[in-house]
């Protein structure tokens, strides 16, 4: 009785102990628990075997050794790895699951293959969805948003000179025509260049003398700028080097300006064409640095063309009063006007169809950049750095998103492959935002009718020194007291006033009308400003009787 207790108890539950037990050990009664069962052979277990606990918590299904009925060639955790490798590359995107049964038996594998819980566990959606994923070519990636049509625009919306000059027809065509008869036909002469900053002077005169290189490959040409030299009379030691006078010893004054004009009047010297930019600098006391150079193309036998830019229109007949005395010493004068808002916004225009693809800039920007940039200075150079500024906003904000793109020789659908090469456009908002941090509310629309081509603010701006010229009895103010009546005049008029510094640009352009005289002091607020018209064609040159009649009106500022 004991020994058939013991049997059915061994093959029925497991025994109590937690002491691994290796066949072939008798138990109680003295027989081995398994060798009762007929067909059974047991073979002995490994010595890591031996240790691997038994009880069902710890070890499931086939991995429990008393319920495999077979001998096993490999220990149970070798078994569990090779279960769950990956499918080798010649059965590439097949996975074995638990329904699939292998057709045939390789030596020393196990008869009935039962799909342990680690590999089940692995068959889950999401595990699915991954293997679907790499059997599949991933097209799509993330990447950093480009902008390459900004960096095109910002390039070809340079101050530098470009390659074609628009709205500037007339003016290149008489400089050409000064050029050829004076340095081509060997004859000495002067050309005065006025007109706001930013109007083209010195971008068509660079461009003019890079075309006229073969030309002029017989002379010599000089090209200063006065604002790099430190005094007035330092231009005559700058020209001196120009002209191959470096290792002579150095001379100032009076000897220097001989020795120059000797050179200049020797015979057998070739044509020297002088250009001096901001030719205004050289103000200096009794003007002697200005009227020297204009009599240099009038001495015996000179070989000199000069040409001379500034701002100023009346520069000739202000300062160099003597000129008048000596009608053949006067120079051509010529004149660049402002840019109108027309002529602004084809310039933007032909610089932006150099960039391939979309627009960058919509057409109701550029409109709107035109009208506020002519409606103050007409200054080109202006528009540009708006546009360009504006432009760097808006690639800012692109370049920090994030899109998905094709990988490099993907082929998505037509309607996925399609990207615009113009991620955002720049608009009316962009332009409005810069001209408001940059430059404030000194961008003021002109009114409207015929009176567009004379802003409204230096319509005010003229009336303000008209109104404090009455009140002062003095027919020069400086720019500083100026600025103070034409913002309280603004405050009245319930308008926008533009600061000092832009102030002073509103009276150069004034002054190139031929309606302000400026007198330039080292500092700007400094600078004594007086009209040129008398108080009663004031109304006719402004075109606006309303605006004049209601500024004047008010007997205090």
């Amino acid at each position: 009785m004991p020994s058939t207790r013991s049997q059915t108890q061994a093959a029925i539950d497991f025994p109590r102990r937690k002491q691994a037990r290796a066949p072939g050990v008798p138990t109680a009664g003295g027989k081995d628990a398994a060798s009762t069962l007929p067909g059974v052979t047991l073979l002995p277990l490994s010595p890591r075997e031996k240790v691997l606990p038994l009880s069902p918590r710890k070890r499931l299904g086939d991995d429990n050794l008393c319920n495999v009925p077979q001998s096993v060639p490999c220990s149970p955790t070798k078994q569990s790895k090779k279960e769950n490798e990956l499918p080798s590359a010649s059965h590439k995107g097949r996975r074995l699951f638990s329904s699939e049964q292998p057709t045939t038996e390789s030596p020393g594998r196990r008869n009935n293959l039962v799909p342990s819980p680690l590999l089940k566990r692995q068959e889950t959606p999401r595990s699915s969805e991954r293997a679907r994923l790499n059997k599949e070519p991933v097209c799509i990636q993330l990447f950093k948003q480009e902008g390459t049509c900004y960096q095109q625009a910002k390039s070809v919306l340079h101050t530098a000179v470009p390659d074609r000059l628009l709205a500037r027809e007339k003016e290149t065509d008489a400089i050409r025509r000064f050029l050829k008869e004076h340095v081509c036909g060997e004859k000495p002469g002067s050309l005065y260049i006025s007109g706001a900053p930013g109007t083209g002077k010195t971008a068509c005169l660079s461009r003019i003398l890079q075309d006229f290189q073969t030309e002029l490959l017989g002379s010599k040409t000089i090209v200063l700028n006065c604002m790099s030299l430190s005094s007035s009379q330092a231009v005559f030691q700058a020209i001196a080097e120009q002209m191959g006078q470096q290792g002579a010893p150095k001379v100032s004054g009076r000897d220097l300006v001989r020795k120059l004009e000797k050179q200049l009047t020797a015979e057998g010297t070739p044509m020297t064409v002088l250009v001096l930019d901001e030719m205004d600098q050289l103000d200096s006391k009794g003007q002697d640095v200005l009227y020297t150079v204009f009599e240099w193309p009038w001495l015996i036998g000179s070989r000199l063309v000069l040409i001379g830019v500034a701002n100023a229109l009346d520069l000739t007949d202000r300062i160099l009063a003597r000129l008048q005395a000596r009608p053949k010493c006067k120079p051509q004068l010529l004149n660049f006007p402002p840019y109108t808002k027309e002529q602004i916004a084809s310039i933007l225009q032909e610089r932006l169809r150099q960039v391939s693809g979309d627009e960058v800039l919509d057409s109701t920007a550029i409109q709107f950049c035109a009208r506020k940039v002519s409606a103050v200075s007409g200054d080109a150079r202006k528009a540009l750095d708006i546009c360009r500024r504006a432009i760097e906003i808006v690639e800012l904000d692109v370049r920090s998103q994030t899109v998905f793109k094709p990988l490099p020789g993907c082929k998505l659908p037509t309607a996925s492959a399609s990207v615009s090469p113009v991620p955002r456009r720049v608009g009316l908002p962009h332009i409005s935002r810069v001209i408001s941090d940059v430059y404030g509310d000194r961008m003021a629309l002109g009114s409207n009718g015929a009176s567009d081509s004379f802003p409204l603010q230096q319509k005010i701006l003229v009336c303000s020194l008209l109104l404090l010229a009455r009140q002062l009895k003095a027919k020069e103010v400086t720019l500083g007291k100026l600025h103070e009546a034409y913002s309280r005049v603004c405050r009245r008029q319930q308008m926008a006033a533009v600061a000092q510094s832009e102030c002073l640009s509103l009276a150069t352009l004034l002054e190139s009308r031929g309606i302000l005289a400026l007198k330039k002091a080292k500092e700007a607020r400094l600078t004594k400003v007086s009209l040129k018209i008398e108080e009663r064609d004031v109304e006719h040159a402004l075109k606006d009787g309303v605006l004049v009649g209601n500024i004047l009106a008010g007997e205090q500022l």
